[in-house]
Parts: structure tokens; sequence; C-alpha cells
């Protein structure tokens, strides 16, 4: 029984003796490095951003215990907005400002014991901010359907455009609302347009207002637009043609053979991998399976290396005379199609009609190129954004006058027949191209 008391005596006392050397123990040694106040933050240097102030600085020497630098400023909401860097570093951004009046932000240095220097006041102009800068070049016109807003975005930093829309809030009173599922996210310096759809064939008041992440607002602008007549087209009426000999394998087939019509000279349309994957696949509605494809034609000299012909064909009747607005492309959702391998890059829209008697036995004599198009790449193929990703998938938009390349097309032309001329897919030597939608827009003339 002595032993066990004179045990407890001494994990007592060992206790006391190590709670004497510390000022508390909560189960991690507090340190204690003095209450001296640390030398101010010496300021070399300070570069205007947009938006932003980049403070270059030097910690003054001799003080090893020296943990960060902190920078503040009160911002126009009246609100504490701080930034931090560690004693490793020798610059700090200082960002979410607005305007280009001169700003006020107080630097200090802080110990590992919390000590705080005196403030080092740094004066200097922003530049505009990023929002400012989207706003003052902010475009809202017609389009198809809806509006089109165009914007500047070249830092490429992250701001929103919040969209708001006429309401009426009782009967013959209209006012402007927010349309929470219309708000725009740009965080990107390439993709700086978008189509605002589906809105009626009427004179209609926009407001647009523009917010970052730090808070700050833009003022409203206002437009009065009246949007195109626009229609999305039935795709339950358009129907799959084989007067240029569309075919089925699960293969390329060698285009000196089965290439080109020997009656008409015309190139035959591409050679499909079964029933379920041809033409008409990619005008039944699914924007998320894996639809249309079609295999290129090859060209295998003796003793050579077999090559694909690029452009490949896809005929159709859309039992309509159709003005054709835009086309919007739904690629395979699979992250090894992104801008890669099967996913059509380039292609053209042939059109004709009823009158060209001539339709199935010359081309391109009497059809009309509607246009050429040319896909996006994105800003780096090893980084890309979630933005670029999104657009790729579920974006992907063509607009048939502005979007057209080719100087020799005719973007107004009606037509009822198309013919698809495949080009150029975003992996070169891809053997296929794949489509899972082909979703059209437009005027609709006349329906057989």
């Amino acid at each position: 029984m002595k032993r066990y008391i004179k045990y407890a005596f001494i994990v007592l006392a060992s206790s006391l003796m190590l709670l004497s050397c510390m000022e508390s123990y909560l189960g991690i040694e507090q340190l204690n490095l003095g209450s001296d106040t640390p030398e101010k933050v010496i300021v070399n240097k300070v570069v205007p951003k947009s938006g932003a102030l980049e403070i270059h600085f030097t910690l003054p020497k001799g003080n090893p215990n020296n943990a960060q630098v902190v920078a503040t400023y009160i911002n126009k909401a009246g609100k504490t907005v701080e930034f931090k860097v560690s004693r490793y570093s020798n610059v700090i951004l200082v960002e979410g400002f607005t305007g280009t009046n001169e700003v006020t932000v107080e630097l200090v240095s802080v110990d590992e014991s919390g000590n705080k220097s005196d403030i080092t006041l740094v004066k200097e102009r922003p530049l505009l901010s990023p929002v400012e800068i989207a706003m003052q070049s902010l475009v809202a016109s017609p389009a198809f359907g809806g509006v089109k807003l165009e914007w500047e975005n070249k830092e490429a930093q992250p701001f929103a455009i919040h969209v708001l829309t006429e309401d009426e809030i009782q009967k013959g009173v209209k006012t402007l609302m927010e349309d929470p599922s219309k708000t725009i996210y740009s965080s990107d310096s390439l993709n700086t347009a978008v189509y605002l759809r589906q809105y009626d064939n009427f004179e209609q008041e926009f407001g647009f207002v523009l917010s970052d992440k730090w808070g700050n607002r833009t003022d409203t602008l206002i437009r009065l637009i009246t949007p195109f007549k626009e229609e999305v087209i039935d795709y339950r009426l358009i129907q799959d043609v084989a007067y240029f000999n569309p075919s089925y394998g699960t293969a390329g087939r060698d285009y000196t053979l089965y290439g080109v019509d020997p009656i008409t000279g015309i190139q035959n349309d591409g050679t499909a991998h079964s029933a379920s994957f041809r033409p008409k696949t990619m005008f039944n509605g699914v924007t998320a399976s894996n639809d249309f494809l079609a295999y290129k034609f090859f060209v295998q000299p003796p003793g050579q290396q077999r090559t694909f012909i690029q452009d490949l064909y896809a005929t159709l009747d859309l039992n309509m005379d159709l003005r054709l607005s835009r086309a919007q492309i739904y690629p395979r959702p699979s992250v090894s199609y992104l801008y890669a391998r099967s996913s059509v890059k380039r292609f053209r829209i042939w059109g004709t009609d009823d009158t060209n008697n001539t339709r199935w036995s010359k081309f391109p004599e009497g059809w009309t190129l509607i246009g050429e198009y040319v896909g996006k790449e994105p800003a780096n193929r090893a980084s890309i954004t979630q933005e670029e990703t999104d657009y790729f998938y579920n974006r992907q938009e063509y607009t048939i006058a502005e979007d057209n390349v080719n100087p020799s097309a005719n973007p107004t032309a009606s037509f009822r027949y198309m013919r698809l001329q495949l080009m150029e897919t975003y992996t070169p030597n891809e053997t296929f191209y794949t489509i899972n939608e082909f979703k059209l827009f437009g005027e609709v003339i006349r329906t057989y």
C-alpha cells in the first residue's frame, strides 16, 4: 500500500512541475516568445492591377519569429477584407477593389506569438476591376430566339452576369426581376459570348448586372430587344435518304472500290457501324447517349501505308422547307471524346429543295453551301477548365450566319434536303466520326 501511495505522489509532483514550466497546457505546449512589437513592414513597390494592388515588401532582418504579413482594407460596404502571406513571401496581392480612386491598405507583420507590428499604410490607385471592364464591353444584341451577350475577360477572372427579364407583378404593371436560371458564370478569356433563350418574338426589356466573388455589383445595363423568330426543329420529321448509297459495316471501306458512285461520280455517304448508328440517330432527341458512328473511307496503294479520307457525308430529308438559324452538337458524353478522338471539329451543311430536279444525280452542283463551321479548342489542352468541358458537352452551338467561316456560303438560303459533310475530327488520325445529337433551330416555311 505504501508503494502505491509513493507512486501516486511522484506522478502528481511531476505533473505540477510540468505545468509550472508552461503558461497553460492543452496537450500542446504554448510557446511564449515575448510581447515585443515586431518591426514595421517595408514596402518596396506597389503595382496596380485590375481591381487589385500587388504589394512588394521586405520584412526587417534580425527577427526569426516573424510568421506572416497581413493586409487589410475596408470595402465600400464597410466590411474589412483581409489577405495573408507567410514570412517566406515578399509579395501580397490585395484584391476586390472597384473604381480607380486611391485606396488605403494597412500592412502589418505578425510574429509566432501573435504580436503585430505598427501599421504600414499603402496608398495607390488600382486599375478598373474585371467586372467593370466586362460591363463597359458588354453588348446585348438580338439573336434567333433570344439575346446574344458578348463581353471581355482578358485576364480570365471569375464573375457572374445576372439576367433580369420583365415580370408582371400585377395586371398591367411590369418590372425587371432576376432570373437565376439564366445566370452566366465567366472565368475564361476565350469563351466570352453566350446566347440567352428561349424568348418570344416581340420587343421586351432586359437587364444585366455583373458581380464578383468580393460582393461587388455593377449598375444595371438595360436594353430593349426584339428576339428574332425561331423554332426548335421537330427531329421526328427528319429521315434518312439512300440516294447516295449509305452502307453498314464495322470498319472503314476502300475508297477506290466503294467511295464513289460509278454512275454519278459523287462520293457515297459514309459507312455506319450498324442501323443503330445510322444518320437518323443524330436526330432522335437523345443528347446523352452513344448514337451516330460512321467510318471514314481509306486509301491504301500496294505496299504503302493506309490513309483515311477525312470527308464523310450523311444525307437527310428534313420533310420541311427550313431557314436554319443555328445548330447544336452534342458529342459522346465520355472524357475520352472531350476535344478528342472522333468528335467532329469541322463540318459543312449543304442544302437543296424540290426545285432541284438533279439533286440525287449531281453534287455539289445544284446544292447550296449553307455554311462551314469549326469547333473551338480549349485554351490549354493540358488543363481543360470546367467551363470548357460544359461548353463542349452541353453548349456547343453554331450560329449559321455568324459562325460560318466560308465566304462562298449562303447561310440565309432555305432548303428541305440536307447533306452533312464531316471534314475533320479532333484527333486527325481517328478512323471514324461520332455525333450524339445534331439539334436544329430555325424558321419553318413549310412542312411536308
